[in-house]
């Protein structure tokens, strides 16, 4: 089995919405996969919709948008590495704004 560092972006959806705010989540965690399409599934099957209530009393819901980046790690660890997060960013806008818009404004694909 490799070791993959995978990039992903995550969307929170809120609901009400009343401050017509959107908020999406920039994160890179390891995975161990044989395969690329091994990848996709433990990510999808690690990553299902989370929602809990917020402090407005209404629901807050995070999703995965997409797969990023994909990159091999040659190096060794010891331990179970899968889903460790090495990196997160929090990215806030104050208006309505899409998944492809920010990937696009970020170059998050790149």
């Amino acid at each position: 089995m490799s070791i993959y560092s995978v990039k992903l972006l995550l969307e929170s959806t809120v609901t009400p919405n009343t401050y017509s705010s959107k908020t999406f989540e920039e994160t890179i965690i390891l995975i161990e996969a044989a395969s690329h399409n091994e990848i996709e599934t433990k990510i999808h099957s690690h990553f299902v919709d989370n929602t809990y209530e917020n402090a407005d009393g209404g629901q807050t819901t995070w999703s995965l948008v997409k797969i990023l980046d994909t990159f091999e790690i040659i190096d060794e660890f010891e331990g179970n590495i899968n889903f460790k997060e090495v990196y997160s960013r929090f990215l806030p806008f104050n208006e309505p704004i899409t998944a492809d818009e920010v990937i696009k404004l970020y170059s998050l694909d790149k």
